[in-house]
C-alpha cells in the first residue's frame, strides 16, 4: 500500500513508542513500557516530550536553510543552488506532527487535560509553520488524521488558508490556557516551558505575532486584526521567558549540540558567512568575536572575514581555510541553549508592526529593546551595549523602508542560527542583502525561494502535488514565490553584487 509521507498510518501507537525510546534516552529519565501499544494506554507526556526534543534540535541543525539564510557557508556543501529532493523535511515533519496530532486527540474531550491539549495545538501550528513556509502549499486538512479517518492521497491546502486556519489556532489555544490546579500540566515531560501555563501562554502569543507579521505584504486586513489583537497580550518580553530547550553533555550523542558535533565531524567546515562579518563589521557591533574567529592567517585588514556564498574557480582561493572565519566557539559547545523564540525577536516584530502604523507603540523604543535583549542574551557588557545604542546602529534613520532594513538586519542577528526564520525573513523582506559568487546553480546565482516538492509526493499521490504546483506561478521551481511572499522587488542586490572581492 503506497502511503503520503505526511500521512504514516497509525495502527496502534507502536511507531509511537518506538520513536520515543531511540529518541528521549536519558532526556527527563522518560522510558517508554512495551506494553504501551494502544491509543487508551499511551501517554500524551511520552509523545510531546520525544516531538519537543527532536524538532527543537533540529533548530540549529546547520541544513541548508542556514546558507539560505546567510548564517553559514560549508565550503564543502558545493552548489547549493541546485535542485534536489527536499524529501527530508517532508519525512521528518510528518513523525513529529503525527504524534503531536495523537496527543491532541487523546486530550481533546478530558476537560482536566484541557492545558496540554493547548500546548500540543500551539506545537502543532510551530511546526505547520516551519513546513509550509519552505515549499508552500502542503497537506494540511486532510493530513495526520487518525487510523479511522486516514486520507491516503490528501489534498494540497494553499498556504493563504493554512496560515488563516494557524493564527485561529494560536488564539483559541492562547485563550484555553488557565492557571487551575485542576487542570493536568505537563510537568517535567514538557522539556521546553516545565508545563508552565504562562510560558505557554506568551510563546503562543509571541508565536502567533511571527506569523502575522510574515503574511502582512499578502494579506494586510489579516496581519492588522491578529497584531491588534494581540500586542496587548501576554508576549515574551526578557531573556528569562525565551523558549529554549538546552542540550545535554550526558554520554548520549543525540543530545549533545549538533553544531558541536559537527565541528568534531568537520572542523574547517564551520565557517562563518561573509554576510555575517559584512553586517557587523559595518556597524562595529561587538558581538563580532562572539559569533566568529579571527582568520588563522588572515589577508591584510581582513581579520575577520567570512565566506561568501557560491564561490567557485577563480574565487574560491581568496577564500582558504586559513584566511577565513570559523563559528565562534560560544555555538560549538557540548551544552548550549537551542533559541526557539527569544524576547529580542519579540520586540524586532513589535518594532516593524509600529513602524507600518499596525500599533501605537513607539518603532524606535522596539528597537532599541530588541537590540538591548539580543546584547544580553549573550552577555555582551553593558557598557559595549550603551556605546552600540548611542551609534548610528541603535537609531532608526533614513526613509520607512531604510528604517525596515535595519529591524531586519537587528533581528536576523538577533536570532542567529535559526536557518529557517532567517531564511524566511530574506525572502518575506530582501533582508540581509546577500552577495553571491560566481556559481550560479539552478536559480541564476539567486538565493532560492521555496523547496521543490519531494520526488515521492510525485509518486504517490501525483493528483494533488500538480494541482499544488498549478497554484505556483512559475511551477515547482527554487525561485518561484510561497503565498506570502508578494514584497515588490524583491530580491534586492548587495551593494557590491557583481563585484569581487566584495569586502573591499
Amino acid at each position: 500500500m503506497k502511503r503520503n509521507t505526511l500521512l504514516i498510518k497509525i495502527v496502534t501507537v507502536v511507531f509511537c513508542a518506538a520513536f520515543i525510546t531511540g529518541c528521549t534516552k536519558k532526556f527527563e529519565e522518560i522510558n517508554t513500557s512495551p506494553t504501551l501499544v494502544t491509543k487508551d494506554k499511551i501517554k500524551p507526556s511520552l509523545l510531546l516530550t520525544s516531538v519537543l526534543k527532536n524538532s527543537v534540535f533540529e533548530v540549529s541543525s546547520q541544513g541548508v536553510t542556514s546558507n539560505f539564510a546567510g548564517f553559514y557557508t560549508n565550503p564543502a556543501s558545493g552548489d547549493i543552488f541546485l535542485d534536489r529532493d527536499f524529501g527530508g523535511d517532508f519525512g521528518s515533519y510528518s513523525s513529529y506532527l503525527i504524534n503531536i496530532a495523537e496527543i491532541i486527540r487523546l486530550t481533546a474531550n478530558d476537560p482536566a487535560l484541557s492545558n496540554q491539549n493547548a500546548i500540543a495545538r500551539i506545537w502543532k501550528a510551530w511546526l505547520f509553520q516551519r513546513l509550509t513556509d519552505k515549499y508552500g502549499d502542503i497537506p494540511y486538512t486532510d493530513a495526520v488524521h487518525d487510523a479511522d479517518n486516514i486520507v491516503l492521497q490528501p489534498k494540497y491546502d494553499k498556504q493563504e488558508d493554512i496560515y488563516k486556519d494557524l493564527l485561529k489556532e494560536l488564539k483559541e489555544a492562547a485563550a484555553q490556557l488557565v492557571v487551575d490546579p485542576a487542570k493536568a500540566s505537563f510537568g517535567s515531560a514538557d522539556i521546553l516551558l516545565g508545563g508552565s501555563v504562562d510560558g505557554w501562554k506568551r510563546f503562543a502569543n509571541s508565536l502567533r505575532l511571527r506569523m502575522a507579521i510574515r503574511v502582512r505584504y499578502a494579506d494586510a486586513t489579516l496581519a492588522a486584526q491578529h497584531i491588534t489583537e494581540v500586542i496587548t497580550g501576554p508576549l515574551i518580553q526578557n531573556n528569562s521567558q525565551n523558549v529554549t530547550l538546552s542540550t545535554l553533555d550526558d554520554g548520549q550523542s543525540d543530545n549533545l549540540n549538533e553544531l558541536y558535533s559537527k565541528n568534531l565531524r568537520q572542523p574547517d567546515n564551520m565557517t562563518v558567512s561573509f554576510t555575517v562579518t559584512d553586517n557587523l563589521l559595518r556597524v562595529n557591533d561587538p558581538r563580532l568575536s562572539l559569533f566568529a574567529k579571527p582568520a588563522v592567517k588572515p589577508a591584510p585588514g581582513a581579520l575577520y572575514r567570512g565566506a561568501p556564498l557560491q564561490i567557485g574557480g577563480d574565487q574560491r582561493p581568496r577564500y582558504g581555510t586559513d584566511s577565513v572565519s570559523l563559528m565562534g566557539d560560544y555555538f560549538l559547545q557540548p551544552v548550549f541553549d537551542i533559541v526557539v523564540m527569544n524576547a529580542a525577536e519579540v520586540y524586532f516584530l513589535r518594532a516593524e508592526a509600529a513602524l507600518a502604523s499596525l500599533t501605537s507603540e513607539n518603532a524606535q523604543l522596539m528597537y532599541a529593546a530588541g537590540i538591548q535583549a539580543a546584547m544580553d542574551q549573550y552577555g555582551i557588557a553593558s557598557s559595549a551595549t550603551t556605546t552600540y545604542l548611542a551609534s548610528a546602529a541603535g537609531t532608526l534613520t533614513g526613509t520607512t523602508e531604510q528604517k525596515l532594513e535595519q529591524i531586519i538586519v537587528q533581528k536576523w542577528l538577533g536570532i542567529y542560527y535559526n536557518g529557517d526564520e532567517g531564511w524566511a525573513e530574506f525572502r518575506r523582506t530582501g533582508y540581509p542583502r546577500i552577495w553571491t559568487g560566481n556559481v550560479l546553480g539552478d536559480t541564476g546565482g539567486k538565493v532560492p525561494r521555496r523547496f521543490t516538492y519531494p520526488r515521492s509526493e510525485f509518486l504517490q499521490n501525483q493528483a494533488s502535488v500538480q494541482e499544488a504546483i498549478s497554484r505556483l506561478t512559475g511551477g515547482d521551481e527554487l525561485l518561484s514565490r510561497i503565498w506570502w511572499d508578494k514584497k515588490a522587488g524583491l530580491p534586492f542586490a548587495h551593494p557590491k553584487q557583481g563585484m569581487f572581492p566584495p569586502e573591499f
